[in-house]
This record gives C-alpha cells, sequence and structure tokens, in this order.
C-alpha cells in the first residue's frame, strides 16, 4: 500500500513540473533598406497574456535557429528589430519575398512564435540598358511582319508595383518610320516590327531612342540606329532555329544535360559572314529563372538549380535566342518536362535491369550517339533496330517481364516522320517515312524509353548530311547598268554574287554573250570587268547572261547595259564653204536658205546653235534652225 501511494505522489510532482506550451503564427511587413534597428514587432502586441503585458522579468527569449537578418532587443526582449535589408539579395528571381524566423518564449508557459517576415520591395533601382548605343542593318526587301528582338533593359526591383511597366520611342524628327514597337510583359519579348515597306530613297538610316520606365517613372535610355541596304537581304538574314519548338524529357536529375538547341547561319557563299558566331541565350522569366542555363557557343541546355524544380511531373517553357553579336536575332521555344517518379517508386516484383541496343545498318555510319543519314535518302528505309535486354538469363523470363512494358519514342521534330515497328517481344525497327531536308533542319533528337516507370532510357542523335539538291541563285533575275562611254579600262563593272544554300562546292561564274572581247569575268570572285573603251556613236546598249555554276545545276541572270552619251563628237557641215547669188534690192528678213551642220552625240550633246562670224549688218541667221 505504502508502495502506491509512493507512485502516485510522484506522477503528481511530474504533472505540475510540466508547462503548458501554445504555438502562434504570426505574419508582418517590413520594407526593404529600412534603417538598422527598426522595430517589426513587439510580442506584446500579439500575444494574449497577463503575465506577459504586467510582467517582463524573468522572461527567457530566443531564436529556435539563428536569424541572421533580425535580432533581439537587449533592452526590451519582446521587441524584434531588424538590420539594414536588400530585398534583392535575399530574393533576386522570386516577386514576393518572406524571411521565417521562430522563437521561444518562455517562463511559466512555454509559446513557440512561427514569425513570417514579408520584405517588401520599394523602387531602389531603376531600369537599366546594357549598352547606350544599338546598331542593326536590314535589307531594303524585307518582309512586313518581320520582327526584331531587342535587348531588354534591367530592373532588379522585380515586385510588381516597382518592376519594368513599359517600352517607348523618341523618334526625334522622323516622319517615315515603317517600324512599330510591341512589349510582351508575359512571356519577356520586347520586339520591333516592321509595318511598312522599307524604302531606301525616302530614308536610308533611322536614328531613335528607346526608353523605358518602371512603376514610378524612373527611366533609361539608349540610341539605335537602323541602317537599310540595297540588296543585300541574303547577307542580313538573322540565324535560324531547326524547330520552332524544341521538346526535351527528363527522368533523371543526376544527368544535368537536357538536350541543344541548334540555329544555322543563312550568309550562304559568303565567307565573311560564313564565319560569324552564333550566340545562344536564355531569356529570363520569373517563372523560371536560374533554373537552366545555356552554352552560349554550343546551345546546350543544362540543369543549374536541381534544388528549386518541383519533381514530379513538371513542365517548364523557356524562350530562347540565337543572335549575332550586335545583331539581328531569332527565338524558338523550348518545352522541359520533367517525369522523375521511376526515382521513387520499386517494384518488388521486377528487380531485373533492362538495356537498349541500338543497331545500325551498315548503309549509315555511326559514330558513339550519332548516326548519319543523308538528306532526301529513297523512303520508306530502315535506320535503326533496337533490341531490348536484361540482366535475367532466362529468355522466358525476360519476355514474359517484357509483355507488361512498352517502348516509347520522344524526337525532337513531328513523330509522323518515323514508324517504331515492333518485330517481337525483344526486337523493334524505327523506319523513316519522309525524307529530310538539310536546308531546314540538320539535326534530330531520339529518345527511347522502356517505359515501366520510365525505367530505361537511350538518346542518339541523327546528323542530316548535306548534298547537293539545290540550285545556286543571284538575288536578281535582270541587273541594269549604266556606263559612259569612252570609259577606262579595264573596268569592274560589279562583283556578282550567287548563293546556294547547299554551300557545298565552290560557285563558277560564267557569262553567255556575243561581245567577247569586251567582257571577262573572274569564274570564282563573279567579278565582271570590262576590256574595251564604249563608243555610244556605235553601239548604244549591250545584254549577255551571267551564270552560276555549282557542279550540277547553273542558272543564269540577265545583264542589260546602257552607254550613256559624252560630247566627245565635233560638229560638222556638209560641205566647207557655201556660194549664194541674190538679187538686190530684196526686202529685209527674206530667208535665202537654211543651213544644216550635223553632230552623232545624243540629245543635248547633240544639239546644235548657229551664228555667223564675222558678224554682218546685211545678213542674220537663226540660232537654233539655222535659216
Amino acid at each position: 500500500m505504502k508502495k502506491y501511494l509512493l507512485l502516485i505522489l510522484i506522477i503528481i510532482i511530474n504533472i505540475k513540473i510540466i508547462k503548458s506550451f501554445e504555438e502562434i503564427s504570426i505574419e508582418v511587413s517590413i520594407k526593404e533598406e529600412e534603417e538598422n534597428g527598426t522595430i517589426i514587432i513587439d510580442l506584446r502586441s500579439y500575444i494574449k497574456s497577463e503575465l506577459l503585458l504586467n510582467n517582463s522579468n524573468d522572461y527567457i527569449i530566443k531564436f529556435v535557429r539563428p536569424c541572421f537578418n533580425f535580432y533581439i532587443d537587449k533592452e526590451n526582449l519582446f521587441q524584434i528589430r531588424s538590420y539594414k535589408i536588400d530585398r534583392e539579395k535575399i530574393c533576386p528571381y522570386e516577386k514576393k519575398c518572406y524571411l521565417n524566423c521562430d522563437l521561444f518564449i518562455e517562463k511559466e508557459e512555454i509559446k513557440l512564435i512561427k514569425l513570417k517576415i514579408n520584405i517588401e520591395d520599394i523602387n531602389d533601382h531603376k531600369p537599366k540598358f546594357k549598352k547606350k548605343f544599338y546598331s542593326y542593318e536590314f535589307d531594303e526587301n524585307l518582309s512586313i511582319g518581320y520582327r526584331l528582338q531587342l535587348e531588354q533593359a534591367e530592373d532588379k526591383d522585380i515586385s510588381e508595383k516597382n518592376s519594368i511597366k513599359n517600352y517607348y520611342l523618341n523618334l526625334f524628327n522622323l516622319t517615315y518610320f515603317p517600324f512599330k514597337l510591341d512589349y510582351n510583359e508575359k512571356n519577356h519579348l520586347l520586339e520591333l516590327i516592321l509595318i511598312k515597306n522599307l524604302e531606301k530613297n525616302k530614308n536610308d538610316k533611322f536614328l531613335f531612342e528607346l526608353i523605358v520606365n518602371d512603376g514610378e517613372n524612373e527611366e533609361d535610355k539608349c540610341l539605335i540606329e537602323i541602317n537599310i541596304l540595297e540588296n543585300q537581304q541574303y547577307n542580313n538574314l538573322p540565324p535560324k532555329f531547326d524547330l520552332n519548338l524544341y521538346q526535351f524529357y527528363i527522368f533523371n536529375l543526376n544527368e544535368k544535360f537536357i538536350g541543344k538547341v541548334h540555329a544555322i547561319n543563312l550568309h550562304n557563299n559568303n565567307n565573311n559572314n560564313n564565319n560569324k558566331q552564333i550566340y545562344y541565350r536564355i531569356i529570363p522569366s520569373i517563372d523560371n529563372s536560374n533554373l537552366f542555363q545555356i552554352n552560349e557557343t554550343s546551345g546546350e541546355i543544362f540543369l543549374n538549380e536541381i534544388e528549386k524544380i518541383n519533381l514530379f511531373d513538371k513542365f517548364y517553357e523557356i524562350f530562347i535566342e540565337a543572335f549575332y553579336l550586335n545583331y539581328l536575332s531569332s527565338l524558338t521555344k523550348v518545352q522541359i518536362y520533367f517525369n522523375l517518379t521511376s526515382q521513387f517508386k520499386n517494384n518488388d516484383n521486377d528487380n531485373q535491369e533492362y538495356f537498349i541496343q541500338i543497331l545500325i545498318p551498315k548503309l549509315f555510319q555511326k559514330i558513339d550517339n550519332q548516326i548519319f543519314i543523308k538528306e532526301n535518302i529513297s523512303i520508306p528505309i530502315t535506320i535503326l533496330q533496337l533490341f531490348i535486354s536484361s540482366s535475367s538469363s532466362s529468355s522466358s523470363s525476360l519476355s514474359s517481364s517484357l509483355s507488361s512494358y512498352s517502348l516509347d519514342m520522344i524526337t525532337s521534330i513531328d513523330k509522323n516522320f518515323f514508324y517504331l515497328k515492333k518485330l517481337d517481344q525483344q526486337l523493334f525497327e524505327l523506319i523513316l517515312l519522309k525524307t529530310f531536308d538539310y536546308e531546314i533542319i540538320q539535326n534530330i533528337y531520339l529518345d527511347f524509353i522502356l517505359n515501366k516507370q520510365n525505367l530505361t532510357k537511350k538518346s542518339i542523335e541523327i546528323i542530316i548530311e548535306n548534298i547537293n539538291d539545290c540550285q545556286p541563285f543571284f538575288n536578281q533575275t535582270n541587273f541594269f547598268f549604266h556606263i559612259q562611254e569612252n570609259n577606262q579600262i579595264p573596268f569592274l563593272i560589279y562583283t556578282f554574287q550567287a548563293y546556294d544554300q547547299d554551300n557545298l562546292n565552290q560557285i563558277i561564274y560564267q557569262i553567255q554573250t556575243s561581245d567577247e572581247n569586251i567582257f571577262s569575268i573572274n569564274s570564282t570572285s563573279g567579278d565582271l570587268w570590262i576590256l574595251k573603251s564604249f563608243d555610244r556613236e556605235i553601239k548604244s546598249n549591250y545584254s549577255l547572261l551571267i551564270c552560276a555554276f555549282d557542279g550540277i545545276y547553273q542558272t543564269c541572270s540577265s545583264i542589260f547595259l546602257n552607254i550613256l552619251d559624252e560630247n566627245d563628237n565635233i560638229c560638222k557641215f556638209n560641205s566647207s564653204s557655201i556660194t549664194l547669188t541674190i538679187n538686190e534690192n530684196l526686202p529685209s528678213n527674206t530667208n535665202l536658205i537654211q543651213i544644216q551642220g550635223f553632230d552623232p552625240d545624243y540629245k543635248q550633246n547633240g544639239t546644235l546653235e548657229y551664228k555667223l562670224l564675222p558678224k554682218t549688218s546685211y545678213l542674220n541667221i537663226n540660232l537654233t534652225t539655222g535659216i
């Protein structure tokens, strides 16, 4: 009986020692850049406790874990103060910025204060362009609707209230301006759109100001210069992406490589432009800022901040720009899908490891994970076979387990190009149904996935090989030239340039003319030379053909030459002397004779004026008619 009483006594004592516990959630706001020591909260305003309100002695108040931007006032423990906070350093990419701090308040009772602090953005940064001057070149034949991607200003304030609000133009005194500015805030795109035909005779240069402002009308400016060039459309095109939409699928976060975008240089057969480096960049977006990065020269996309990615079946969309330095650019869209459920699910009934082996016919060359296929190949044709194997030594066991699996294919182009044919449980073949065109696409990415929680994946890249299937062409079908007669020789009239999308062979230039002793062409450079001085009085115009030959195909354009007159001939009379016999006493202004001279020069250069030397009071001659 004594033992039981003792036990009851101990239990009663321990119950009195246990303190009451309460959890309180509080949310407060503070503006960034407030001075050190700013009070963000007085706990007594939020906690209903007579003890807390009336007696502050002997309280223990401390952070559960360090809260680096805040501290507890040593003289008044109920007051939480902040250090000076720069929101852009703490939350550089988030529209809303929250900090969480947990505190213990302890005396007779214990309170856990879960403090959520909203750091409010202030407009302490103005938008700023990276450069103060941008220069572009447009061909005068550029199509209406063409979009020039402009580099945007940066504003570290990204809250809706203080971030960039608008862009507008200052055209100075321009009366003719064939562009309009379009700002798509949702997709973070700033474009200059051509809305009228370019007319070089009206304006061969546009100089204007691009202005950006934010929520409080803070602004920055940059100058933009656009030069209009004549007949240079194939020298001034932006790089072109293989696809308008790329889709990549991620099944394993240990592989940081996502995929590759690729743009081509459209400056064919121009050695200076062909060597231009194409650069890539991701258009920044608040939703996916810093999650991905791109190699600026290769176009390879990688995972960057893995910890910020929503792992399960998440879809991201980014825009990528391909551009030349200080030049025109193009955009493409990339969709990145995450399906990582296979990393977190186990199948207790199937512990086999599966393998996909790719077999390439001898017709095609294979290097590592690349297969090389010529464009315009005869179709249909089997381009590869896939063999499924496993770690199991039993073929019956493999066939049985594979019956519940499917082999899926993901491509970077339309799936209708291919047919994945199943031959048996372990063997598949990929049949090409449509031909590839190298001038449209050069790389295709294929992923084969043995699909039961996406356990096995095999990737291969198809490299499209170029063949000579395109004719060379000139940017004009007719060329017109005007040349003054008596020209110096040899005289370079023009350097012709043909274009060939194949860009395989050196273009050979030839001329077809009946005047071979007058014209000569450099077969490699396209320089057309005049070897003889023209005499307009002998022949006033010439025509010939300029032809470009790439080894298979030939294209010709017409050349028309108009010879301009020069006053290089002396006027003459039909005879050197004229004898007139007249009667005396003729009345005044009697017409005696019309004298005619001749000058073979053209128009004004061949117009004659008549006069008598020396002058006499008896005779007068009409200045223009010679009467």
